[in-house]
């Protein structure tokens, strides 16, 4: 810490919307001013409430005798930032970009990614990798010390900002000590008991310095254990992303599901090689399982009745195990996702009878904390191995056999044209008229694809091009194939 009488400590906090910077800040000013410092607080707040991102900006002079020389600023400038407490790595990475994190500076940040508006909106995968940022910071910065606040979260069921203050309490950079930020918290009279317990094992989470190979694989779950071996038979580098797919697959429908999927992949690989670094294959294992588990009615249910979801409701919330709580689910599933869940031949003589319009649906508010609405959300996730039969899922398994065939001719031809073929899944997103108006395009672009790449595979090259550029850029333009 290089503050000095004249100068006061300077912490810069940096979250998203929803994880209570705005708290911590809060308390931040109480412990100091019961310690009687003179300290100042300002913020930028987020423009959602979840995602957008919030900074934070706290001065407090570490002497009680500091008279005549409390000047404080509501921006932090370049040089005096002593420490930069970020609940997510990508903020620290924009507060790094601002110039506000130096050789003076200690960095403690959540290692785990929390996607960002920015990153959701972009067609296909929008994701930024996190390694490079937290190599920057170690770089840069006087200290930095990296978190697993999602883990502690769910272990102590305390909320992000009270573990996140116990990890700034013990940095040492702060002027007040224990006591004082303990009072701070009881005095704000918010969940008091759950916000010190979280206090107290956030002053306990160990500390480590940045570990970019953990931060690129961050997120990923492991294979299931009877899929395991299966997938130690693909190329190394594809490994930790197919292991992540199975085990998504195997909860969305079975085990037998997922190895349709490693099946898929494995034809891929087959005519990849390391000499390419096998890029189709990564392309088509990340492309591949997300399509896979194409969010039906079923899925959706099956997401709100998941054991602990309640739990977790209530610990972001902040509401304590006694309090009631209501959860109410709006839902409106139109015409199109419930003829969806007919048999597959049935499905086309419904659809015959006029057009299908989105946007209109049946309107649906569940209470699933009450055991009607829970019920019915439960009944109708059970249907999940009615799924092969369905219409949806037919459809949805057609295109992604003409898509696996594609990219196989085109990897024997132009292996570039191959792994833009794999990125054209990018048009499956979304549902409704989102997803209609995707499946409509690449059906297009796969239209008697091997047919056209033995006419010319230069023009077919170039159509695959434009149809990534339009549904990277411009989703509502139409695509000649």
């Amino acid at each position: 810490m290089s503050s000095t009488a004249n100068r006061p400590v300077c912490i810069l906090i940096s979250a998203l919307g929803g994880q209570g910077g705005g708290v911590l800040v809060d308390w931040l000013v109480s412990a100091a001013r019961a310690e009687g410092l003179a300290a100042q607080a300002t913020s930028i707040p987020g423009v959602a409430q979840r995602t957008g991102a919030t900074t934070y900006y706290f001065e407090v002079y570490p002497r009680r005798d500091d008279a005549g020389a409390r000047h404080f600023s509501i921006y932090p400038a370049a040089g005096s930032v002593d420490l930069l407490l970020s609940f997510e790595p990508m903020e620290a990475g924009r507060a790094m970009a601002g110039g506000l994190v130096g050789g003076e500076t200690t960095v403690i940040t959540a290692r785990d990614r929390v996607i960002s508006t920015a990153e959701k909106v972009l067609p296909g995968n929008g994701i930024l990798d996190a390694a490079p940022v937290l190599e920057a910071l170690d770089q840069l910065a006087r200290s930095v010390q990296t978190i697993d606040l999602r883990t502690a979260a769910e272990e102590t069921g305390a909320a992000p900002n009270a573990l996140m203050f116990g990890a700034l309490s013990a940095s040492g950079v702060l002027p007040f000590g224990y006591e004082a930020c303990r009072a701070a918290i009881a005095g704000s009279g918010k969940a008091v008991k759950a916000n010190l317990a979280g206090f107290e094992a956030g002053r306990a989470l160990p500390k480590t310095a940045p570990d970019p190979a953990a931060a690129e694989g961050a997120g990923f779950d492991p294979a299931p254990k009877t899929l395991a071996a299966e997938v130690e038979k693909l190329p190394m580098p594809v490994q930790a992303m197919a292991g992540h797919a199975c085990a998504r697959l195997a909860d969305y429908q079975n085990d037998a599901y997922a190895r349709l999927y490693l099946d898929r992949l494995g034809r891929v690989a087959a005519v990849d090689s390391a000499e390419n670094g096998w890029r189709l294959t990564q392309l088509a294992a990340r492309r591949l399982g997300a399509w896979m588990a194409f969010e039906d009615v079923i899925r959706v249910a099956q997401l709100k009745t998941r054991p602990g979801r309640l739990a977790r409701i209530r610990r972001e919330l902040g509401a304590p195990a006694g309090a009631p709580l209501t959860v109410h689910e709006f839902l409106k599933p139109g015409r199109e996702e419930l003829i969806g869940l007919l048999p597959a031949p049935f499905a086309p003589l419904l659809g015959r009878e006029r057009p299908v319009v989105y946007g209109r649906g049946l309107a649906m508010r569940l209470r699933t904390t009450g055991p009607l609405g829970w019920l019915s959300l439960r009944l109708l996730s059970r249907l999940r191995g009615w799924r092969p039969w369905t219409a949806r899922y037919r459809q949805e398994q057609a295109m992604i056999g003409q898509w696996v065939d594609a990219m196989l001719a085109a990897a024997r031809e132009d292996y570039g044209l191959a792994c833009d073929t794999a990125e054209l899944a990018a048009w499956v997103r979304g549902y409704g008229e989102t997803r209609h108006r995707g499946f409509r395009h690449i059906g297009r672009m796969l239209e008697e694809f091997s047919a056209r790449l033995a006419a010319d595979s230069a023009a077919l090259a170039e159509s695959v091009r434009a149809g990534l550029e339009a549904a990277h850029s411009d989703q509502d333009r139409e695509v000649k194939p």
